[in-house]
């Protein structure tokens, strides 16, 4: 009785990969424009432009349409709606969401903030207090890696106390990122900030997030 068992795992585990590698092919034909993928590495989700789902991953996702097709958003995942379930695709330009996924990158140019996450460029739009999804600005490379550079000085690693969700996560910490910046004037997302200003932002970062039920390190 034992061998058809194993001939079937093994018919079961075949199959499993067979179908791995026509994801996985189908994950590096995709291409979007306005993306840049050196930037990438911070911050990688397990979702691929391509890969196919037959149920969203979470119950709080948000629902945009552009240009007139609707799509779910969850945790900086774009789902496209098929007959079949969902396709994960590439952000598509113009989309509006109220959150951002950890690891983003910070930067200004010509007085706007952009955000970069997931080989996706956003901008805030402080009218909508939304993040609009947006072509790869201008000067974008330049910007980006002193942000980077800037933001590892004011790197804070934060733990909800009270169950708070990633959406709630990030958003505590940019309204805290802001008030931080207001009470100190520096900005780690913003190149050329005196290096000596970095700890008074963040203490008043934690200062700000333990208020709000999180641990701060």
């Amino acid at each position: 009785m034992k061998r058809p068992l194993n001939l079937l795992g093994v018919v079961l585990v075949s199959g499993a990969l067979a179908l791995t590698s026509v994801g996985a092919s189908a994950d590096r034909g995709n291409h979007d424009r306005g993306r840049d993928d050196r930037h990438s590495n911070r911050y990688h989700r397990d979702y691929h432009a391509g890969q196919r789902v037959h149920v969203l991953p979470s119950r709080h996702y948000y629902r945009t349409v552009v240009r007139g097709r609707p799509y779910y958003y969850y945790s900086g995942v774009f789902y496209e709606p098929q007959p079949y379930g969902y396709i994960v695709v590439n952000a598509p330009i113009g989309a509006r969401v109220q959150t951002l996924p950890s690891g983003y990158v910070s930067f200004g140019i010509g007085g706007h903030r952009y955000f970069y996450v997931n080989t996706t460029y956003y901008l805030w739009n402080d009218r909508t207090r939304d993040y609009v999804v947006v072509e790869k600005p201008a000067g974008a490379d330049t910007a980006l890696a002193g942000s980077q550079e800037v933001a590892s000085a004011a790197e804070l690693y934060i733990y909800p106390r009270n169950g708070q969700s990633e959406e709630q996560r990030d958003k505590d910490r940019y309204e805290c990122h802001l008030w931080a910046k207001g009470q100190t004037n520096y900005d780690p997302s913003l190149p050329n900030q005196p290096a000596d200003m970095a700890p008074d932002y963040r203490r008043a970062m934690s200062a700000c997030l333990e208020g709000r039920g999180y641990t701060v390190k």
